[in-house]
C-alpha cells in the first residue's frame, strides 16, 4: 500500500500533492523491529518460547503443570502460547511466563528438562523480565492506537503531544 512505484500512495501524490509525506504504519513498523531484536535478547525470546513449548505441547504436560499451579495456588493455571502470526500476544505471553516462573522451573526441574537452566540463571529472568515489559508496554500502545474513532489527532492529544 506504500510501495513507491505503485499503490494507493502513488495514486494519492498523482492525484493531490507530489509532496505528500507518507509513513509506514505505526504498528506494523513495531512488528518488524521486534523481529531484529540483538542476538542476546532473541535468545532469551527462543529461549521462552522453548519452555512454553515444552509445557504447552503436550496434553500430558500441560495437565500436570495447571495442577502444580492448582495445587501451590498461583495466580494463573497455564502459559499462554505463543503464535508468530499473532505478534501483539508477545507481552501477554512472555508476562505470563515470568509470572510463572519458579511453578515453570520446578516443573522443568520435575520433568528432568535441561531448560530448566535458563529460569535458574539469574540474567536470563532479568532479560525475560525486560523482554516482558517492553512488549507490555508496546501491545498498549499497539491497542491505544486502535480504535473506530481514533485519528491522528486524538492520538497526539493522548500522548501529550510529545512527538
Amino acid at each position: 500500500m506504500t510501495g513507491c512505484h505503485s499503490g494507493v500512495t502513488v495514486k494519492i501524490r498523482e492525484v493531490a500533492n507530489k509532496d505528500l509525506l507518507i509513513t509506514h504504519c505505526v504498528l506494523h513498523r513495531e512488528s518488524l523491529s521486534a523481529k531484529n531484536l540483538s542476538a542476546e535478547l532473541n535468545n532469551v525470546m527462543n529461549g521462552a518460547v522453548k519452555i512454553i513449548n515444552v509445557i504447552r505441547g503436550q496434553t500430558l504436560h500441560s495437565r500436570l503443570f495447571e495442577a502444580l499451579c492448582d495445587s501451590i495456588g498461583s495466580q494463573h493455571e497455564h502459559l499462554l502460547f505463543h503464535a508468530e502470526v499473532r505478534w501483539l500476544s508477545r507481552g501477554r505471553v512472555l508476562a505470563r511466563l515470568f509470572e510463572l516462573r519458579e511453578e515453570a522451573k520446578q516443573f522443568l526441574r520435575e520433568i528432568n528438562s535441561p531448560l530448566k537452566e535458563l529460569l535458574s540463571d539469574e540474567m536470563w529472568t532479568a532479560k525475560l523480565a525486560y523482554l516482558a515489559d517492553i512488549f507490555s508496554r508496546l501491545n498498549d500502545l499497539n491497542s491505544s492506537l486502535q480504535g473506530t474513532h481514533t485519528n491522528i489527532f486524538t492520538i497526539h492529544n493522548n500522548s501529550g503531544g510529545s512527538w
